[in-house]
């Protein structure tokens, strides 16, 4: 298969590659080819060139899939480049997940440690749940309506009743498996988003934007919370092994003592 990436100054290189190649194998490939030093944070990005929006594309996951995806009509590319942030919850989770937007299991102690909250999203059987206002924009409507959301292990939901938890307030939202996450590239609001910390689902295999959950968080602090809760949501633990894949077949240290839970 031939695929094309596109470099920062919209250059492009065609590459020929195995049908199961994983976007962290590109990246691995591209630093060879270019001569470039890895240090971690080479990146594949998906580019959908016809909404403006766009996402890193997880290490692990296969470039040919993500492909698939795409309609023939829009002209969606992908990139490379340098992605800092993208493992730094594990390093500093505190700072990723505010005291006020979480809150953890009736059986848990209330002070859960800096790694505490990492094994709880990695674990199978506690999770974190992530609650707060997100504005919604209605599917079909041209209006948006804040609304309480909570993030669970079964999707995100929203309350139809002010901030109340109980089950016959919830409202399902969305899941995660079936759908990729996106940001808009343009940072500017789109489609009439009261803020500009906008992020949205997109569902595989779908008609294109018309499908498009489309949320919104008051600030960037917000929107980094959940997107990250969300991406440990639906990958967990694979999340954990790709970032420490570099650090393997060296020392075997480390860097942040988790202890692979068996789901």
């Amino acid at each position: 298969q031939v695929i094309k990436v596109y470099s920062e100054d919209d250059t492009s290189r065609a590459l020929e590659v195995p049908s199961d190649i994983t976007a962290r194998d590109v990246c691995q490939l591209l630093i060879l080819k270019n001569h470039y030093i890895d240090d971690h944070s080479w990146t594949l990005f998906e580019q959908l060139t016809h909404t403006g929006l766009g996402r890193a594309i997880e290490d692990h996951e296969l470039v040919m899939e993500v492909q698939s995806n795409w309609v023939m009509e829009e002209e969606n590319k992908l990139y490379f480049r340098k992605n800092y942030a993208k493992y730094e919850f594990f390093k500093n989770p505190l700072s990723f997940f505010p005291d006020h937007m979480i809150s953890f299991p009736s059986e848990t102690s209330a002070a859960v440690s800096h790694s505490g909250i990492l094994q709880m999203f990695l674990s199978s059987s506690t999770y974190p749940e992530i609650h707060g206002y997100l504005h919604a924009k209605e599917q079909g409507k041209k209006s948006w309506k804040k609304l309480y959301f909570l993030l669970r292990r079964s999707g995100l939901y929203f309350s139809t009743k002010g901030t109340s938890k109980e089950p016959r307030h919830l409202q399902f939202f969305c899941e995660f498996s079936n759908s990729d996450m996106y940001m808009s590239l343009t940072g500017k609001k789109i489609s009439g988003a009261p803020t500009s910390y906008g992020f949205y689902f997109k569902p595989n295999k779908s008609g294109g934007t018309r499908d498009l959950k489309q949320l919104c968080a008051d600030d960037e602090q917000s929107r980094t919370c959940w997107m990250t809760a969300i991406r440990l949501l639906k990958y967990g633990m694979q999340l954990y092994q790709n970032y420490m894949q570099p650090y393997q077949g060296g020392s075997g240290c480390s860097p942040l003592n988790i202890t692979p839970m068996v789901s």
